[in-house]
């Protein structure tokens, strides 16, 4: 309602005080929400970037042992070594919440390693490059579930302090400004009702001599 329209009535002015109180309380509950929210997504940074540095590694530890067992046993038959490893491995994905903001869970289905291949004429270095590989497809999906879930909290915090700034220099300030608009209102029309009683009195008393 726009505040040069606001009927000065003792019922706006307790809807008008209600309203500033709510707005109050939810910039409030908001700002400690996106504080919470920076807080956590803060404390997940180094654990993202420690990982990444970690899948890096790995990476290179899996290319370095599939290279080896390339040399020992030849890129042709480390192919068909690798057509014939164990079936799909299962991604299950889920969500979690915090403040309401969903965020995935991402995780290897976890399964016994069996390797389908004849152990005739291959290596050792076979087995190490797919157990490496193994441990990239792990990291990954850690990787994966860590900056999702930062990128998605990052995007609640705008979204929030969107919020807060709304509260705090709009509707704050209007129902701020349409209370003390009212109460003027009626603080003026009491003092007018009450010089206008006196002035009834002083009339009657004139007119009772």
């Amino acid at each position: 309602m726009p505040q040069g329209s606001v009927p000065p009535t003792r019922a706006v002015l307790l809807q008008a005080r209600r309203d500033l109180a709510f707005a109050r309380e939810a910039h409030d509950l908001l700002d400690r929400k996106r504080q919470a929210l920076i807080a956590h997504v803060l404390s997940m940074l180094e654990d993202a970037e420690d990982l990444e540095r970690r899948l890096e590694r790995q990476f290179t530890t899996a290319y370095e042992a599939l290279g080896r067992a390339r040399m020992s046993m030849g890129v042709e038959r480390v192919g068909w070594v690798a057509l014939s490893t164990a079936k799909e491995t299962r991604v299950n994905v889920t969500e979690r919440s915090i403040m309401g903001v969903p965020l995935p869970v991402v995780e290897v289905e976890p399964r016994e390693l069996r390797l389908q291949y004849s152990l005739s004429g291959t290596t050792a270095s076979v087995d190490r490059a797919v157990r490496a590989f193994g441990e990239v497809l792990s990291l990954a999906c850690r990787v994966a579930e860590t900056e999702t879930t930062v990128w998605r909290l990052a995007r609640e915090i705008r979204k929030t302090q969107r919020r807060v700034n709304a509260l705090a220099n709009v509707l704050i300030p209007e129902y701020a400004s349409i209370v003390a608009q009212v109460e003027g209102a009626l603080e003026e029309r009491e003092r007018e009702d009450f010089y206008r009683v006196k002035a009834v009195k002083r009339m009657r008393r004139k007119e009772g001599r």
